[in-house]
């Protein structure tokens, strides 16, 4: 791939990125608060677009700079790559689903409110140690 290409990928990639990181933000107003659960509720949010902006900057890495060997040179390092995609896979779909489901919760709003909460802050320790397991390259 030519030089051009490549940096116009990567313009379009980030743009995209930010997009979403500023649109999540835009429609969530973290600081907005609940007047019965204000710290549940900042929380939830926070936890979350914090997780979001490391899972974004996770698939950057690997789709640009992620030294991937090949499956038959892996050797033992087959297992914990699937272990990371497994992890990838449920962190894209668990933390967004717990983020759009939060207003048909009622009654345990708090307690729904905190445990996600958790829940995205063990997906961001998660991708922390990720970012450790994929050998990058960057040129």
């Amino acid at each position: 791939m030519n030089e051009f290409t490549n940096v116009f990928l990567h313009f379009i990639f980030i743009s995209v990125f930010a997009f979403l990181i500023v649109v999540s933000f835009i429609l969530l107003k973290p600081f907005r608060t609940h007047q019965k659960r204000p710290v549940s509720t900042v929380l939830l949010k926070v936890s979350y677009l914090v997780f979001l902006v490391s899972f974004i900057i996770l698939i950057y890495l690997i789709l640009f700079f992620a030294d991937i060997p090949d499956e038959g040179s892996m050797g033992g390092d087959s297992l914990m790559m699937t272990i990371c995609y497994v992890i990838i896979m449920l962190s894209f779909f668990i933390p967004n689903l717990g983020i759009m489901l939060r207003r048909k919760v009622k009654k345990v709003r708090s307690q729904y409110n905190i445990a996600f909460s958790i829940i995205n802050i063990l997906f961001l320790i998660a991708i922390l140690i990720i970012y450790t397991c994929f050998p990058f390259n960057f040129k």
